[in-house]
């Protein structure tokens, strides 16, 4: 017969286990799924860039509004290598 020390270790250990995994899967659907749309070089040609298309690699293109901060912020990366995350809601 098992005594009574060790039945309450092994009630502590699946007790902890249990709330291990209720802890995981809380935070495993709190965090949004990712998509990798594009990587590679960010550029464009001059009249691209200007009207801000900006493409990423050669798979992707992103059409911003050319007086809005996320243009101003990817002319900044031409030029550079960079990875195009899309993040749903």
């Amino acid at each position: 017969m098992i005594s009574d020390w060790w039945e309450r270790r092994i009630a502590v250990a699946l007790l902890a286990i249990a709330l291990g995994l209720v802890i995981h899967v809380e935070l495993t659907r709190a965090q949004p799924a990712q998509v990798t749309l594009a990587i590679g070089r960010v550029g464009g040609t001059n009249q691209e860039i200007q009207e801000c298309y900006v493409w990423f690699g050669s798979w992707a293109m992103l059409a911003l509004h050319p007086k809005g901060e996320p243009c101003v912020l990817a002319r900044e990366l031409i030029g550079r290598s960079g990875i195009l995350v899309f993040i749903p809601d």
